[in-house]
């Protein structure tokens, strides 16, 4: 039986709207960094009152949910109510999964204490339907202690963790960072990193930025993230296997990463319901191996030298002798992290 929650690790640049396409098409509405993706279930008719029921009780108490749900009580009512237990269940996941959050927020404190005291085991059967929770790295640092305990237990809710090929995610957040700040998002770190990209005059110089600064969007993700290419019970999904052909992948990869995403969630494994993208102007970041046209000698050393670890195919990172750039060598502290737009 397909598991009710399920939770994406998608680092930054990894071509996230093509796993959101594969969630939503399973039935899952995308919670966090993607909650906004219109394509991620947004059509979908909201619940009805038996899906809600435990949600808000948890939230509201037994009284006054049966006051909310009464025939006669006023529509609007229950549905700002609900919303408002979804948004702080969603901050209670949110703070668990170890994701930052901002001081103020529209949750109520009380309802948001209320479910923070809940076990782990309880709060994934409050969210009605089917939900995917995207986050961009899950630090062991950060993450809630209960919340690791009990996933070591029962690998429940499922973890997928999906990555690209570093070079590709470099170019892919170096163009986002770069468009217009209406474009750029919410994430604090990102405009700031939109400020410090549009003082380099050259692609070659934004690269190198991204390859020596610890703090750039997707780096410390990425090697935070390691643990999740080892843990047995990671499904482990690659931006590469997803593309599909007209994306510069394979038929063949997309077929048995879906049937490995269809395994871990407890779908059926038959994977011909699932479209597979096309190429066109929306998908332009998508293709597979653009970072590899772009990149030049100079910064494959960079690369190495910095992020070895994040390169499978590099087992070892040979010494590399310094590269000579008008770019800054001495990269700046660690950047302030990612901040929710709670």
């Amino acid at each position: 039986m397909a598991v009710p929650q399920m939770i994406a690790v998608s680092l930054p640049g990894s071509g996230t709207p093509l796993l959101a396409d594969v969630t939503s098409a399973l039935g899952y509405t995308s919670y966090g960094t993607m909650s906004g993706d219109p394509a991620a279930g947004a059509d979908r008719p909201g619940p009805g009152p038996g899906e809600v029921y435990a949600l808000l009780t948890a939230a509201y108490g037994p009284d006054r949910t049966a006051l909310l749900l009464n025939p006669r009580y006023d529509r609007e009512i229950l549905e700002g109510a609900f919303h408002q237990a979804v948004s702080a269940l969603w901050r209670v996941w949110w703070t668990r999964l170890g994701q930052p959050t901002t001081l103020a927020s529209a949750v109520d404190p009380d309802i948001e204490s209320r479910l923070t005291r809940l076990p782990d085991t309880t709060l994934l059967g409050l969210l009605p339907g089917r939900g995917c929770w995207y986050v961009t790295g899950l630090d062991l640092r950060y993450a809630d202690a209960d919340f690791l305990r009990t996933w070591h237990t029962r690998s429940q809710p499922p973890i997928v963790h999906h990555h690209r090929d570093i070079r590709d995610r470099i170019i892919s957040q170096i163009r986002a960072l770069s468009r217009p700040a209406d474009r750029v998002g919410t994430l604090p770190e990102h405009l700031i990193y939109r400020d410090i990209l549009a003082t380099r005059p050259t692609l070659d110089a934004k690269i190198t930025l991204a390859l020596t600064d610890p703090g750039f969007p997707g780096m410390r993700e990425g090697h935070r993230c390691q643990w999740l290419l080892h843990h047995p019970a990671i499904c482990v999904i690659t931006h590469e296997e997803l593309a599909g052909p007209e994306l510069g992948g394979s038929t063949d990869a997309r077929d048995r990463a879906l049937a490995r995403l269809l395994t871990a969630t407890g779908h059926p494994a038959e994977t011909g319901d699932i479209p597979a993208p096309t190429a066109d102007g929306a998908t332009e970041d998508l293709a597979v191996g653009v970072g590899r046209e772009l990149f030049t000698p100079d910064h494959e050393r960079l690369l190495r030298r910095h992020h070895s670890a994040l390169l499978p195919d590099v087992p070892d990172a040979p010494d590399v002798p310094d590269v000579a750039d008008d770019s800054p060598t001495n990269p700046p502290g660690p950047g302030v992290p990612a901040v929710s737009s709670w």
